[in-house]
């Protein structure tokens, strides 16, 4: 039997050690990222919540089905707000693009992507009128969603600030 080769042995070891690379256990201290919310965060946090407020104008949010991520106490809060920003991300919603970038900026840790969905080869039937009201109806779900994490960052950053006065 043949030894494996040494391209083999480093890709393999590579593909071994890249999700623990990827896991974002280096996130950066609660202070700096305390001060990034004071200098930046806190004004894109402000105009997304005023954007999608002011989408929503004549729509109300149902409570979510799964409840997200809070910070406690006993939560890492710069971790929190990560999984938050990567959930708004994954919205893909053109209104929270920038807090986004922002709060991954500024806690230095990417998100994974989302995985793609496998296009769907089905015959469409629906009328275009169906499929707008299809549309529009998971547009303000996402735009619920967005409203509901945005409130849970806010929580978040206001904890963070709590926390980390004395410093």
């Amino acid at each position: 039997m043949t030894n494996p080769s040494p391209l083999f042995c480093i890709s393999l070891f590579a593909l071994l050690l890249l999700p623990l690379s990827l896991s974002c256990d280096s996130i950066r201290p609660p202070e700096e990222v305390r001060n990034d919310y004071r200098e930046i965060v806190q004004i894109e946090l402000d105009n997304t919540n005023g954007s999608i407020m002011a989408l929503l104008h004549n729509s109300s949010c149902p409570e979510l089905k799964r409840k997200l991520r809070r910070c406690t106490s006993d939560t890492n809060v710069v971790s929190t707000l990560h999984f938050l920003t990567c959930k708004m991300k994954n919205l893909r919603f053109s209104h929270t693009d920038g807090l986004a970038m922002s709060v991954i900026n500024s806690i230095r840790c990417p998100c994974l992507g989302k995985p793609m969905k496998e296009p769907n080869t089905k015959l469409k039937t629906a009328t275009r009128q169906r499929r707008n009201e299809q549309r529009k109806s998971k547009e303000t779900r996402n735009l619920c969603k967005a409203k509901a994490i945005l409130s849970i960052m806010t929580e978040c950053y206001e904890m963070l600030n709590t926390l980390l006065m004395d410093t």
